[in-house]
């Protein structure tokens, strides 16, 4: 083992054991960040943003080097309170644009059907998408619907609601806690996610 390597560069190199991957770029599309994010990871010694990662994908990493400690406490309870902060944001934005009134409610039906399909495709693979990286994915897989009975603006005033006022980390909310953001009462009765 190389004794000049930092923390961050030592972590990868687990990472790398882990996945059974030789190169960066494999190792890049098993965590679902861009290649130069983990060269960056390595030059800084951003031994935290490693963590984060491992915790977000709930990786089980095992490790003899002393020198890396596992995820700590922590960085598990900041990570825990960034997310519920960021799920709490988006119900709040949820009932501010889509049921404000009833009149709203009536007239962003097919939108916010729109916005539930969209998270229910992501959910499919949500792991491979971090709180950086999970609103572009979003607003591609908009991109990708075909209107049909939706009308086109109503498909776009959905990509412009996300664009301009979903942060991404809501946006990653969305997609991973759906039956928590989506549970509450409005005026048609209890939303559900599920239905």
């Amino acid at each position: 083992m190389d004794l000049t390597m930092n923390e961050a560069s030592l972590l990868i190199e687990e990472l790398k054991k882990y996945y059974k991957v030789g190169t960066l770029q494999e190792l890049s599309d098993k965590l679902g960040v861009a290649q130069n994010t983990i060269s960056g990871w390595k030059q800084r010694n951003s031994i935290n943003a490693i963590k984060r990662r491992i915790y977000e994908l709930d990786l089980d990493i095992k490790t003899d080097n002393t020198h890396i400690p596992a995820i700590d406490d922590e960085i598990e309870e900041i990570y825990s309170l960034i997310i519920d902060k960021a799920v709490y944001d988006a119900k709040e934005r949820l009932l501010s644009k889509y049921e404000n009134d009833l009149a709203t409610k009536l007239s962003t039906y097919f939108e916010k059907d729109l916005l539930k399909k969209a998270i229910r495709d992501l959910a499919k693979d949500k792991d491979r998408y971090t709180p950086q990286n999970m609103k572009d994915a979003f607003l591609e897989r908009l991109k990708g619907f075909e209107p049909g009975i939706i009308k086109d603006k109503q498909l776009q005033h959905l990509s412009t609601t996300i664009e301009k006022y979903f942060p991404k980390i809501e946006v990653y909310a969305l997609v991973h806690y759906p039956e928590i953001v989506f549970d509450h009462v409005g005026y048609f009765g209890k939303s559900n996610y599920k239905n």
